[in-house]
């Protein structure tokens, strides 16, 4: 018979109405009568006999054994008094009748204590003698010194009815196993004792777990006392509570026709777990004394292991208990004793050293040694975490140490925590730069086998290597309304040198106008074959870091190019291009070179100048637009631009917040309207404020014919302010404006991301200003863009656009906006972006 779970017991009790009232339809009218209790069955001798209560005279259903014996007795047995604990910490509860219990076999399901490993404490039964076979008619419990074997008996389940009756081997074992799960002993040893004349007895010796009295924590500086206390006191699930019967009855009044009685729906299995009062614990922050569940050793072993398993991999724990119960614990925080870098020598170890800030007598953490390699890769970005072949000595090995206990003379018991050996494996002290295939495209095969820190005893050892030289590529899906499908790929080569002396980056791309579905300028065959020329793009650039050069070089292309990347991402447009013919982008053809030089003169601060010398060409849009929606509409109008060559000199000034050294800096499509920083800006990360300022100087083609000197400066500010999780306000404020500026810079505003709510490039003029703020909830968001332009010498009235925002991401989102002004309507603009610009 299994133990019915408790939320099956209401069902069970309606099933049992239910029966009854069928059977007997006009049941007596009294309430059932207590049955009488039985004589008193001769007990052991160590306790007392007491008269059975009245309420535990139930008569209960009666159990048959497997072998088909004869049944138990239908009363109860004598309840025994208990020894008092010294600590007074046991209750006298009342020993109802082990009756129930006696047919363990059906509960051997419960006999499981994840707690508790029953092998290392009970050793296996013997029952067989020079090949005869042993029953013991008796059983004995010997070594109690805290507990009584009443107790002891009622816990487990085991009958005192007759201890002279021959018991069944099986459930001699089954009684031998539940001592062993209670956690309540370190050592449970059966013995069988064969006299020359009488019965054949069982002798259990029984070793306590000890008694905790009193607890003192020391050497605590970063962990919190509960930390500790709680894990080494926890007790195991389902644990009775101290209100709780331990045989989990169901009590019921039942009433069926005016007739009153009570119903009570028992398990017949004994309780899994010992009292809670009988157990040391922390209750609502408070230790309680007790006798410790499964022992001092295993509770520490418990500790220890929440520390490591929390990130403190170098924690040890030591400690003593007092014969009288006073445990004194000392708790290891782990503090580093050095920190060795393998595979590389002289200064560059001791920058890795520097980079990754991990201090001699630093209380070591798993996440420290995470933001340690990320410090590294971000300040030393020549260098990579180099593989560590993965055996039980790597840094995740500290799980495997141990608590081992000693005992002193006087019975004082001393814990220590032994670390596993370490195994001597070979290393590679230095790494040879090699230029292979196999190195080139291992970040592509996954072959980083670790994150290249191990643990010898409290020496972390960092391993590092020259990064391996890197390729990197990506698709362009470039659509555009001069151009049609142009799709290409654009890649860069890096080599990195091993003494952080120069690095060297290629750059290169390619796109392809594809003629589709007759594609042409109208009007205009050799137009419509200059649009569909190769686009090409190459460069090459160095990486000084002692002079904190972040790039030196120089570049040639012949492509078609748009100034209005601020305002909507490559994707972005490409993908509205093809979709509804809306790139929200102008475009023109510029074919020349361009050198340059940025240094980073602090941490977080970019200056750098270029030189430009292009030839601008105008490039009209194609018919029919290649589109998969709105096929009849005319095709999107691109502005022209004054053509012929440009000569020009840029000078830049950029600020990044908490900048890394590893954060890309330019790119082979680099404008004066757009950063050469691109960083990765998360809500949750902090405040965040990223701005640049660009001064363009240079001349070229006037309308008028002969070259005329312009100049522009641009400026870009934009601060995030997070509130909370995925919550904040994000702001920007952008002003641009010049003299004498070719049509291709001109200003202008109304678009998405420029003046939402209003029409493409709206209202022009040679300076802008441009103000919005977004404010985010989660996924919820609503923004305000302010704008207004200069034209003709005069800045006309500021335009207001207003909307809100659905965020699948911090990039991805559907913005709806309205404009405000005399041409508002009730119907929005509605756009889906993948990459935000700002």
């Amino acid at each position: 018979m299994l133990c019915p779970p408790r939320m099956n017991r209401l069902a069970l009790l309606f099933s049992i109405v239910s029966l009854v009232a069928s059977a007997q339809p006009a049941p007596e009218t009294t309430a059932p009568t207590p049955a009488p209790a039985a004589p008193a069955e001769p007990t052991p001798p160590a306790p007392s006999a007491q008269q059975p209560r009245p309420e535990d005279s139930t008569p209960q259903a009666r159990d048959e054994d497997e072998e088909g014996d004869e049944h138990d007795e239908d009363d109860d047995s004598a309840s025994h008094e208990e020894e008092a604990w010294p600590l007074s910490m046991l209750p006298n509860r009342g020993e109802k009748s082990s009756k129930k219990h006696q047919n363990l076999d059906a509960c051997e399901e419960d006999l499981r204590n994840e707690e508790v490993d029953e092998s290392a404490v009970l050793t296996p039964l013997q029952l067989n003698l020079s090949g005869r076979t042993i029953t013991p008619e008796r059983v004995e419990l010997h070594g109690l010194q805290r507990l009584t074997q009443a107790q002891v008996y009622t816990f487990i389940g085991t009958p005192l009815d007759d201890p002279q009756t021959p018991q069944k081997p099986r459930k001699l074992q089954t009684m031998l196993r539940r001592l062993a799960l209670t956690g309540l002993f370190a050592r449970v040893e059966p013995r069988l004792r064969v006299p020359e004349q009488g019965p054949v007895v069982l002798e259990v010796h029984l070793e306590e777990n000890p008694v905790v009295t009193s607890v003192e924590l020391k050497g605590l500086r970063d962990i919190q006392d509960d930390e500790i206390l709680d894990e080494l006191f926890r007790l195991p699930h389902r644990i009775t509570d101290e209100d709780e019967d331990g045989e989990e009855d169901f009590v019921a009044t039942v009433r069926m026709n005016g007739a009153r009685g009570v119903l009570t729906v028992s398990t017949p299995c004994p309780p899994q777990r010992p009292p809670k009062e009988w157990l040391a614990r922390m209750d609502k922050g408070v230790f309680v004394p007790g006798l410790i569940q499964g022992g001092v050793e295993p509770a520490m072993q418990r500790a220890l292991n929440g520390l490591r398993n929390s990130g403190y991999l170098l924690a040890r724990l030591s400690g003593s208990l007092s014969p009288s119960g006073q445990l004194v614990l000392t708790v290891d925080e782990g503090q580093l004793e050095s920190v060795e870098v393998v595979g590389v020598d002289g200064s560059v170890a001791t920058r890795v050293r520097e980079a990754m800030d991990l201090k001699a007598g630093d209380v070591f953490l798993r996440s420290d040694a995470r933001r340690a390699m990320e410090r590294l890769e971000s300040r030393l970005p020549f260098l990579e975490a180099a593989s560590v072949s993965a055996d039980p000595d790597d840094i995740a090995r500290g799980r495997d140490a141990r608590i081992v206990q000693e005992r002193a003379a006087d019975g004082t018991r001393h814990f220590t925590t032994q670390e596993p050996k370490r195994k001597e494996r070979r290393r590679h002290e230095k790494y040879e730069f090699e230029l292979s295939w196999r190195e080139l495209f291992a970040e592509w095969n996954n072959e980083k086998e670790s994150q290249g820190i191990t643990l010898d005893g409290r020496r972390l050892v960092v391993h590092v290597r020259p990064r391996s030289p890197e390729f990197s590529g990506e698709i362009l899906p470039v659509h555009t309304q001069v151009t049609g499908l142009a799709p290409g790929l654009a890649g860069s080569f890096r080599i990195w040198d091993v003494k952080d002396r120069v690095h060297t980056t290629l750059d290169a791309a390619a796109f392809v106008p594809l003629r589709l579905k007759g594609q042409h300028v109208a009007d205009d065959p050799d137009a419509t074959k200059r649009q569909r020329r190769i686009n090409l793009l190459g460069g090459a650039k160095v990486e000084i870091p002692a002079v904190g050069l972040v790039e030196l070089g120089a570049q040639a292309h012949d492509f078609t190019d748009t100034l209005d990347r601020w305002r909507m991402s490559d994707i972005d447009s490409s993908l509205y291009s093809v979709l509804i013919n809306r790139p929200d982008r102008d475009y023109f053809r510029r074919k020349g070179v361009a050198a340059f030089a940025t240094f980073r003169f602090a941490e977080d601060w970019l200056a750098g100048v270029e030189y430009r010398s292009d030839r601008y060409s105008t490039m009209y849009s194609l018919t029919p637009p290649l589109t998969l929606f709105r096929r009849d509409s005319p095709p999107f109008p691109n502005a022209p631009v004054d053509e012929g060559r440009f000569q020009s000199v840029v000078a830049r000034l950029e600020y990044t917040s908490t900048t890394p050294r590893n954060m890309k800096v330019g790119s082979l499509f680099r404008t004066p309207e757009t950063p050469l920083a691109d960083p990765d800006v998360d809500w949750n990360d902090g405040p965040f404020l990223h701005g640049f300022a660009t001064l363009e100087v240079g001349e070229g083609p006037a309308v008028t014919g002969p070259d005329e000197r312009f100049w522009k400066l641009v400026s870009d500010v934009s601060l995030v302010v997070p509130t909370g999780w995925n919550t904040g306000l994000r702001v920007r404020l952008r002003a641009a404006g010049g003299d004498h500026l070719p049509e291709q810079k001109r200003e202008a505003l109304g678009g998405w991301s420029a003046l939402r709510g209003f029409g493409f490039k709206e209202f022009g003029g040679d300076a802008s200003v441009l103000a919005t703020a977004e404010y985010r909830w989660h996924v919820f968001g609503v923004f305000a863009d302010l704008g207004t332009v200069r034209a003709e010498k005069e800045w006309m009235d500021a335009r207001l656009g207003v909307g809100g925002s659905f965020h699948f991401s911090d990039e991805v989102r559907v913005d709806v906006a309205w404009r405000t002004d005399e041409k508002a309507t009730s119907t929005p603009e509605a756009r889906l972006f993948f990459v935000r610009t700002f």
